[in-house]
């Protein structure tokens, strides 16, 4: 939320999932619950009487249940959202970080969105390949039988000395290549995803303009940190 908060400012309406002191790859991070339902349809009741149409976006789920109350709220406020948008948060670099059950609510909530944000882990998650070692390819094919009509961005993609940004909309696949940086950063995905928010909500770009200006976003916020000789991720508005 610190990545959207900061780089869409106030065309933001925050509902915390759950409060977290730190990312969750942090050792010694806390958690503390909310109350997220009633959090949610407050929000979403303060927008239909301000006559306000939405992107609802999904990220992390602070336990399964939320799904279900997501879902039921696509269907009870479907005359202001108009798009959902989902970062499926569930691992990195090959590994998970939430609990089994949380994995197994977000098939739902991709489903029902018109774009997801995967990286490279939750895309092998979510593709049904059990096989990591499967070429990309493989999996994004996987992926969008699983979940036809869903546009997608799959970020964080090593090859070698290379990073990619694979981008799959109407029909058409682009990528973005840029070189590895030496130091690896919590937070990208969210930069990237609020970045492509920006330009192509926002800003109007079409899907492959945005995918490339928010990547080059994303590598300019990274390389702005390592210059300030910083252990996390500098993000500005």
């Amino acid at each position: 939320m610190k990545a959207m908060l900061s780089i869409l400012g106030t065309r933001v309406l925050p509902v915390p999932s759950v409060y977290l002191t730190g990312l969750t790859n942090l050792p010694g991070h806390r958690r503390t619950k909310v109350q997220f339902e009633e959090l949610l349809t407050g929000s979403l009741e303060l927008a239909r009487h301000r006559q306000e149409k939405l992107i609802l976006y999904i990220g992390y789920l602070g336990e399964a249940r939320q799904a279900e109350v997501l879902l039921q709220a696509m269907t009870d406020y479907a005359d202001l959202i108009y798009e959902v948008w989902v970062d499926p948060v569930s691992g990195d670099h090959g590994r998970t970080y939430v609990p089994p059950e949380v994995v197994e609510a977000w098939p739902a909530l991709l489903a029902s969105a018109q774009w997801a944000f995967p990286n490279v882990t939750e895309l092998c998650l979510f593709s049904g390949i059990d096989d990591p070692s499967q070429s990309i390819d493989l999996q994004i094919d996987a992926f969008k039988r699983r979940f036809p009509g869903l546009s997608f961005a799959v970020t964080g993609i090593g090859e070698g000395e290379q990073v990619k940004v694979i981008l799959t909309h109407a029909g058409e696949e682009h990528s973005f290549t840029h070189p590895r940086l030496a130091q690896n950063f919590g937070g990208t995905g969210d930069v990237f995803a609020s970045c492509f928010i920006l330009h192509k909500h926002f800003g109007g770009m079409a899907a492959r303009e945005a995918m490339e200006q928010a990547a080059l976003d994303t590598l300019a916020c990274m390389q702005k940190s390592i210059a300030a000789h910083s252990p996390d991720l500098i993000i500005e508005g």
